[in-house]
């Protein structure tokens, strides 16, 4: 049996972590035994790994303010558990995993989730001055060079930008896209999406823009709140729907009441019944600016919801260039605003849309699919031999 000690920021939200939940859930537990370590908070996910019989552990500790003594916790958990891998994710934990991982012996996988020192990383963003993007990226490619065993990208544009901006050897980095778990996603009875609508207070409403996401300058929702008074002169029931927190919530509602739009835009924070949001909505708007992948998108897509989202080149990757989704282009309502009415002027078009894109995404991006591939991973890195991912592929298919 493989020990696998699994290090994240946190299991508090986001699409990291979701995956991670939903693989350890899927994970052959015949072969693997998995313990899970949030450096943060795990009220969200906590209760999903548990009920998956994964063990999880957390420190409740914010690793940018106490590295030394969050490292001091780590190393203790790695002597603890005697991985026989460690994998981590996202930027603190990769941090500081590599450097307990170096001092415990042990190998290290690391999952590369974004492209997250490109220069579109700083749009809208002034907390991330140039200086600091330097410092964080220096430290990132120091550590994941030196003491960074293997590394799993989830597209081809992260993969590309870990090269260009880590300096990783393209020969230790393979490619694996996140997965969905097909059945969380299948349409429910049409009774039930009605009294959905009305519970949610959505009936008589059209089109109903869904957007699941952080509030943050990244997904770019402020476009599509700007997009509204445009959407709003050939939809005047149109309803925009933001599913998530963070911190530019003021703001974005106060853009709505400068707009004159509050009244059409409503933010229902953190969800848990995200499958059934997308059940509800006529159409799924995602406007980020840059994705190293787009977790909610693949969600969207895969529960049929005819989806308009951003070309930048993850989310073209995910929709077969745009194939089967509308892609426009990023930082713009104009564009938005056409896109959306277009489709909710062609009910057809957007049900064509949205079949389409769930037979896609379903033969492409199971969960099970994505599981065997990391488990394949885990195996080959924890006995020294080499990384073979079409031994994986080819035993599912």
């Amino acid at each position: 049996m493989t020990r696998v000690l699994h290090i994240i920021d946190s299991l508090g939200g986001g699409g990291a972590e979701s995956q991670l939940t939903s693989m350890l859930a899927a994970s052959d537990k015949r072969r693997f035994l998995h313990t899970v370590c949030a450096l943060g908070v795990a009220d969200r996910y906590g209760a999903r790994l548990r009920a998956a019989g994964i063990r999880f552990v957390k420190f409740n500790a914010t690793p940018r303010r106490e590295p030394l003594k969050t490292l001091g916790a780590l190393r203790s958990l790695v002597r603890e558990v005697e991985p026989d891998v460690i994998h981590t994710s996202l930027y603190w934990s990769s941090i500081l995993g590599r450097v307990a991982a170096r001092l415990a012996r042990r190998p290290v996988v690391t999952t590369l989730v974004n492209t997250s020192y490109e220069p579109e990383w700083r749009m809208d963003n002034p907390r991330l001055t140039p200086a600091k993007h330097f410092a964080v990226r220096l430290v990132d490619a120091a550590t994941a060079r030196r003491w960074n065993t293997w590394f799993v990208a989830l597209t081809e544009s992260i993969r590309f930008s870990a090269i260009r901006q880590l300096g990783i050897p393209p020969e230790r980095i393979s490619v694996i896209p996140r997965g969905v778990d097909i059945d969380r996603f299948a349409r429910p009875p049409a009774e039930r999406v009605e009294a959905a609508r009305l519970d949610l207070g959505w009936d008589g409403a059209y089109p109903v823009l869904l957007n699941v996401g952080r509030l943050v300058p990244q997904k770019g929702q402020r476009y599509i709140v700007s997009a509204m008074p445009e959407i709003l002169k050939t939809f005047p029931r149109a309803l925009l729907v933001l599913a998530g927190e963070g911190y530019l919530r003021a703001e974005l509602e106060a853009l709505a009441r400068f707009l004159g739009v509050a009244d059409h835009v409503r933010l229902l924070g953190v969800r848990n019944d995200v499958p059934l949001l997308l059940a509800a909505a006529d159409l799924f708007v995602f406007p980020s600016l840059y994705e190293g992948f787009g977790t909610a998108l693949l969600e969207a897509l895969t529960a049929g919801c005819p989806c308009v989202a951003s070309r930048v080149p993850a989310v073209s990757e995910v929709t077969e260039n745009g194939t089967i989704a509308r892609l426009v282009t990023p930082r713009s309502p104009t564009a938005l605003a056409e896109a959306v009415m277009r489709l909710a002027d062609d009910r057809l078009e957007a049900a064509r849309l949205g079949d389409e894109a769930a037979i896609w995404t379903r033969g492409r991006y199971h969960i099970i699919r994505s599981t065997r591939m990391f488990e394949t991973v885990f195996e080959a890195v924890a006995s020294g031999r080499p990384v073979k991912l079409e031994e994986a592929v080819g035993a599912i298919a």
